[in-house]
């Protein structure tokens, strides 16, 4: 029988040596300002990027950003996809209500 104890994570059992290593906090700060991510992450460890997502998946996360995040997404849009849905405000159609 091995010796070796087993790691679980997630509820996936590893070898002490197999299992994915995090990285230190003084390697993410020494990485290049480039590799870094730059703005708010959507909860998998990556940025929000609008052209990903649907124009509703886009709202919503509008919806719940502070200013700045918002104003980056909104760039982004522009820049991407350019969706109307997105990038005018609901009730901003211009036309007069009867």
């Amino acid at each position: 029988m091995p010796q070796h104890k087993m790691v679980v994570i997630d509820g996936i059992r590893y070898r002490p040596e197999d299992a994915p290593a995090l990285p230190e906090p003084a390697e993410e700060a020494a990485r290049a300002p480039e590799q870094q991510l730059d703005g708010p992450d959507d909860g998998h460890g990556e940025t929000f990027d609008p052209g990903a997502h649907t124009a509703q998946d886009v709202l919503a996360h509008l919806a719940a950003a502070d200013d700045a995040e918002r104003e980056r997404v909104l760039a982004a849009e522009a820049a991407g996809k350019a969706r109307k849905g997105v990038l005018t405000p609901p009730g901003a159609s211009g036309g007069a209500a009867s």
